[in-house]
């Protein structure tokens, strides 16, 4: 349901810049992979051990232990997307989310659903099938995650 393309903004990219470079005092655009972490949180962004390890597999292919700043930038872009999304995602469940329960309703995610059923092209039966792995336990209530989970995948 998502785009693959980010474009940053001037802003953006300057600020991922100005973040970089702190980790780089000789400004060769070059840190240790050892410092991603670091980078990463500077600019917002926790992540797991296990996450920052798979990111290090992806900017550091050739295992030469650095990353440039050419590799990192997209990587950002990546990040901030995934973000914007996530935020996105929130709000709408917030909007569902009436009560303030933590949850939405199958009845809701129907909702949702057939609202975006000629952009998805879904037909009834393909968002009951949807509804029904969402709802595994059968309760009805559809927590954040499972939402999120679901309005995101392909």
């Amino acid at each position: 349901m998502a785009d693959d393309n980010y474009e940053l903004s001037d802003d953006q990219v300057q600020n991922i810049r100005e973040a970089f470079f702190v980790f780089d005092p000789d400004k060769k655009g070059i840190i240790p992979t050892k410092k991603l972490g670091d980078v990463m949180r500077n600019l917002g962004h926790q992540l797991r051990p296990e996450e920052l390890g798979e990111l290090i597999k992806i900017v550091d292919q050739d295992s030469n232990g650095t990353v440039d700043f050419d590799e990192f930038l997209p990587l950002m872009a990546q990040k901030i997307k995934e973000k914007q999304e996530e935020e996105f995602y929130k709000n709408l469940f917030r909007m569902l989310d009436k009560k303030k329960k933590g949850f939405i309703t199958c009845d809701d995610l129907r909702y949702i659903l057939k609202g975006l059923r000629d952009e998805l092209d879904l037909s009834d039966e393909e968002i009951n099938d949807m509804i029904q792995e969402v709802d595994e336990d059968g309760n009805n209530e559809v927590s954040f995650d499972e939402f999120f989970k679901l309005m995101t995948s392909e």
